[in-house]
């Protein structure tokens, strides 16, 4: 129990849950008193997802990278098992909002924007390193929440706003699953590249 705190708080676990968990509230006090409806609409749902996991994306390295890489911890089962842990945390967390009368649904949807961003996430993280794997998805989210990106029968159109397409459509969710287990896979293989030693030696 003592090394899974430590773990945490290193990985700066605390921090991201509450920033989630505000966001969450916000989006859907926000939605609460400024709609008449029951149901927080995609491109609200998709910020709010997005940006608690770009909160969470921050967690994906930790703060010695020699040590994210030694031979002497199984790190790829270790990463994995952090992805997904992430992703039931903020399912969870979205979940909770079937308790009020406003919710954060379908869950088909949830589950599919969540899987997809988190995956996107990952794989900014292995590639270039948790500091940048914001950039990704928070550009894609950006531009599927554009006003002219709705519901739509093109195929390049519900791949592009994947995010805000029905629960259902295939391209959309065959994007956020490509995305989803090759941000898995890639994450768990190499974790973040290496940084230069000077980036992650303590202050003097």
């Amino acid at each position: 129990m003592r090394w899974l705190q430590l773990y945490l708080r290193s990985r700066r676990v605390p921090l991201a849950l509450g920033v989630a968990i505000a966001v969450f509230v916000l989006a859907w006090v926000m939605s609460s008193t400024y709609t008449t409806s029951t149901t927080i609409n995609a491109r609200t749902a998709s910020l709010a997802i997005m940006l608690a996991v770009v909160a969470f994306g921050a967690t994906l390295n930790g703060a010695d990278d020699a040590l994210d890489h030694t031979a002497s911890v199984n790190w790829p089962l270790r990463r994995a098992g952090h992805l997904l842990l992430t992703a039931a945390v903020i399912t969870a967390l979205l979940s909770l909002s079937s308790l009020t009368d406003v919710r954060y649904e379908p869950l088909a949807l949830v589950l599919r924007n969540t899987a997809g961003l988190l995956g996107l996430t990952a794989l900014g993280t292995a590639l270039f390193g948790a500091a940048l794997s914001w950039i990704a998805p928070l550009t894609w989210t950006l531009i599927a929440v554009l006003p002219f990106l709705g519901p739509s029968s093109d195929v390049r159109v519900q791949v592009a706003s994947w995010l805000t397409q029905p629960a259902g459509t295939t391209a959309a969710t065959v994007c956020a699953s490509v995305l989803a287990v090759t941000g898995l896979l890639a994450y768990a293989l190499r974790g973040g590249p290496l940084r230069p030693a000077s980036e992650t030696a303590p202050d003097r």
